[in-house]
């Protein structure tokens, strides 16, 4: 990708675009046809888009709270898919922690720091 193509939109006009699609005032198709990007394109702003809030929104605490406000349906799934993504990563990296630990153990030597 050219470094203009990269700099074509900036944040403002990225969020109008997601906002857009989320609120069902425009199709996606639509959309990246009128801006002149890719869908994947858009599926990017779209992913850290949701990325910044759930990381802007996370309760410090991480507990859990009562459900909020509808949602529309495209967002609501979107939503979910991203939490399961951060979900996998997280135990992910759990494991891979538990299997250096073990194999240090094993070896007699202290867990190495990451």
């Amino acid at each position: 990708m050219k470094m203009q193509e990269q700099d074509k939109y900036g944040a403002v006009e990225k969020c109008r675009a997601v906002l857009a699609v989320w609120t069902e005032k425009k199709k996606a198709s639509v959309l990246c046809r009128e801006l002149g990007v890719s869908a994947t394109l858009l599926w990017q702003w779209q992913d850290r888009a949701l990325s910044g809030i759930l990381e802007a929104l996370e309760p410090r605490g991480r507990r859990e709270c009562a459900a909020g406000p509808a949602l529309p349906p495209l967002v609501r799934r979107l939503l979910d898919r991203k939490v399961r993504s951060n979900e996998l990563c997280s135990v992910g990296r759990s494991v891979s922690w538990r299997q250096r630990r073990s194999r240090s153990s094993a070896e007699g030597s202290p867990p190495a720091a990451s």
